[in-house]
């Protein structure tokens, strides 16, 4: 709901959320900016999967189809603003570069196209840098609590002056990434990098055939292609043997119980986690778990070799 300015009798087209859950994304009317904080989050814009860790910032308009597909630890905080708050001539209707506007808002309208202008490989999502980061977390912060303090009768104008230098601040990573070509296709958007990159951070989950598929828009067979073409392997046992790997590291580190190993590689079954270890590695998880060091890393080539035998 807008903000009902305490000071003055008017609502203005502005809400924070300092703890977002993306479940109402995209706000209707408005452009919102997501800045997440911790964790990582596996998204659906535009029919586009895209998995976006912490620190990232996300920009979304009502133009734009969202979904969380899933989340592991996630934080966000989200400010969703009306262009109009900015200048009444950014309204939604005028944001098309055909409509002449006074020149002195052309630059603010530009910047308001990374929320309003997804096509392809560009969703509106930005990796940060640590510096670049503490930036913008900073502004949101000050922005979030002068949206619920209201200190003075200022109070709008303060908030306005802050978000321009957040859109800015965006608008300069999002220049600087437009002339490295990052939003190209490139290794980045590969669908068997990107799915080996989810595969990374949700092998603990349940992962399935059909989630790798939607994630990058590929039949089974098109995407076990591509996956034995630069893994020599397909897209399931690529989770097998990372889930493996996985296993040995907390089977060599940690004192967890057979069972608590399987379950925190992804296995539902701590029997099937046995059967696959002692077949693909040659000895049993308990065995390996006697003398790691005895045993070169298992690297997916389907067997295991003690340190004599090499």
């Amino acid at each position: 709901m807008p903000q009902t300015d305490r000071h003055k009798e008017r609502t203005i087209p502005i809400e924070f959320d300092f703890y977002d859950t993306l479940q109402s994304l995209p706000a209707r009317d408005r452009c919102s900016i997501v800045l997440f904080t911790c964790g990582t989050a596996t998204v659906n814009i535009n029919s586009h999967y895209q998995t976006v860790p912490a620190p990232s910032v996300l920009c979304l308009s009502q133009y734009d189809t969202f979904s969380l597909v899933n989340s592991d630890n996630l934080s966000a905080k989200t400010f969703h603003f009306d262009p109009w708050y900015i200048k009444a001539c950014l309204a939604f209707e005028n944001l098309d570069e055909d409509i002449e506007i006074d020149e002195h808002y052309t630059y603010d309208r530009q910047m308001l196209y990374m929320f309003t202008k997804h096509s392809g490989n560009f969703q509106g999502i930005f990796r940060l840098t640590p510096q670049q980061y503490l930036h913008i977390n900073e502004l949101m912060l000050m922005i979030g609590g002068e949206t619920y303090a209201q200190s003075d009768g200022f109070w709008t104008c303060r908030i306005r002056r802050m978000l321009l230098q957040a859109l800015n601040c965006i608008y300069d990573i999002y220049m600087d990434q437009r002339k490295l070509h990052f939003f190209e296709l490139t290794e980045n958007t590969n669908p068997a990098t990107i799915c080996a990159d989810y595969i990374h951070a949700n092998y603990n989950r349940e992962i399935s055939l059909e989630t790798l598929c939607k994630l990058v828009n590929l039949n089974r067979t098109s995407l076990n292609q591509r996956f034995k073409e630069q893994y020599q392997c397909t897209c399931m046992e690529y989770l097998l043997r990372y889930r493996l790997k996985i296993a040995q590291e907390l089977l060599s580190n940690t004192n967890m119980k057979i069972a608590e190993v399987a379950e925190n590689c992804g296995f539902k079954y701590d029997t099937y986690f046995e059967k696959q270890f002692k077949h693909r590695l040659g000895i049993s998880p308990a065995m390996y778990r006697k003398n790691p060091l005895g045993y070169t890393a298992f690297e997916g080539n389907g067997e295991i070799k003690s340190i004599s035998q090499m």
